[in-house]
Parts: C-alpha cells; sequence; structure tokens
C-alpha cells in the first residue's frame, strides 16, 4: 500500500465528492465540511487543507489511517460512519455523517484527548441509532461510554416529541450544569456544529427554518441556545463559545 495526496476539484455548478461522506456536495451551498475534525483532510506543509488518502491500486479506504490519525478515533469514525448510515440531516438531503464532522470540527479545538475526541464522534450513536451504551463500552471503554451516555437524551419514544421537547430541553440544561468538563467540551461542540447548521439554512430560507422542528417557535429555540450557553459557561474563554455566541447573534439577534 502506498501513500498518495488526493486533490477534491468542483464542477462549475460547485458540485464535488466529499469521500468522508460517499456525498456529492456543492460549496456554492455551503454544504462542504473539510477542517480539522474531518478524518481525510491533514495540514500540508503550507498550512492548506488536502484531501489525503492511504490508498491501494487507486481506491482508498473510507476512513484510512492518515498523518496523525489514532487509531482509536479512525475506529470510532467508522464505528459511527456505519451506525448513521442512510440517515440524513432534518428537512436537508445532508447526509447526518456531516454533522458528527462538523462537531469534531470544533471538538478539536478544544481538546485532544482522543477517548473525549472518540465520545464526541459517537455523541449520537446511543440516541439516534440502535447501537446501545453497552456497545460502546465493548468496543470503546467504560470512559467513552460513560461521556456518550451524558449525551443521550430520552427521548421518551412513547410520546410525541413535539409535546416532549420542553421537559427534555430543560433537562438538558439542568443536567449540563453539574457535568464535568469534559462531558460539556462535547456538549459545545454539538451545539456549536447544530447553530452552525442553523446559520448556513437560515440564510437561504430565513425564520422558515424552525417550521422542520419539533420546536417550531423561533423563541423557545433561542431559550434553549442561550440557557445552553450559560450552562457551559466554564468554556466561555474558548474559540468555539465565542462562535457559538457569535451564531446566537446572527439568529436570534
Amino acid at each position: 500500500m502506498s501513500n498518495r495526496v488526493y486533490t477534491v476539484t468542483a464542477d462549475e455548478a460547485g458540485y464535488f465528492y466529499c469521500r468522508a461522506l460517499e456525498s456529492r456536495l456543492n460549496y456554492k451551498k455551503n454544504q462542504q465540511v473539510c477542517g480539522c475534525g474531518c478524518p481525510c483532510f491533514v495540514k500540508s506543509g503550507d498550512g492548506q487543507f488536502v484531501c489525503r488518502y492511504e490508498g491501494e491500486d487507486g481506491v482508498p479506504p473510507l476512513f484510512p489511517m492518515v498523518e496523525g490519525l489514532n487509531e482509536k478515533l479512525q475506529r470510532a469514525y467508522a464505528y459511527a460512519a456505519n451506525a448513521h448510515h442512510g440517515q440524513r440531516r432534518k428537512g436537508t438531503d445532508m447526509p447526518y455523517f456531516s454533522h458528527i464532522i462538523t462537531t469534531m470540527n470544533y471538538a478539536v479545538a478544544l481538546t485532544d484527548d482522543v477517548e473525549v475526541l472518540s465520545a464526541a464522534v459517537l455523541h449520537d450513536t446511543v440516541e439516534d441509532t440502535t447501537v446501545t451504551i453497552e456497545d460502546i463500552r465493548r468496543e470503546f471503554g467504560a470512559r467513552v461510554s460513560f461521556l456518550v451516555e451524558a449525551q443521550t437524551e430520552d427521548k421518551r419514544h412513547n410520546e410525541p416529541a413535539t409535546k416532549t421537547w420542553e421537559i427534555r430541553k430543560q433537562e438538558t440544561v439542568a443536567y449540563l450544569k453539574d457535568m464535568p468538563r469534559d462531558v460539556k467540551l462535547i456538549t459545545l461542540a454539538d451545539k456549536t456544529a447544530n447553530l452552525e447548521a442553523c446559520v448556513r439554512e437560515h440564510r437561504q430560507v430565513g425564520d422558515k427554518l424552525w417550521e422542520k422542528f419539533n420546536q417550531p417557535d423561533k423563541k423557545r429555540q433561542e431559550w434553549y441556545f442561550r440557557a445552553c450557553s450559560e450552562a457551559l459557561m466554564e468554556l466561555s474563554d474558548t474559540s468555539v463559545m465565542g462562535k457559538y455566541l457569535e451564531y446566537i447573534d446572527e439568529l436570534f439577534g
């Protein structure tokens, strides 16, 4: 097997193939997920990002070992990608795994702890797929499973999500305040990724954005994101919190 750098080019309409998402994205629609948290991207010598795979016979694997990518983190990417396969972001045709990569783009700015980063990759597997906490513990160990469980909301599947939204979010905010820093790091990365997606879509459709959510009331959405920022104030001096608050200001004024 030989190392080879693959470059990504877009057509005139802006479409390009993203190996990490196994999908065609469009940079003119601001769909790219490139960044430090993408397993296919590393910094080249001149500080630019390049798409780098380790391929055999010109065919790269989905999540290869690239320069600087820890083996445990590589396993987490592959595990989460398999768990979320076929899922789409709410109201869009974007693969759900784009949220995982965007979360990681923020998480790597907060920590270099491989177990915390692995949990960030896996943070929605128990909440949104058939994966269980026991599966995570068996595959990745007790600390990662604890961190993933801390991100897992009780969705009360026996009741309509629209009716339980308020209590679920109140529980999240109250729970966050007493959580250890590692849990808060992942939550901040996750919520910032969610806000980034909202900002991108809001720039295209305006307040119509909120109609697709279980809570379509913009003011209640604002309450939730601002309440989370208060619960995460331990991280107020980080660049990610700065971006989080910037997104809140753009969305809600």
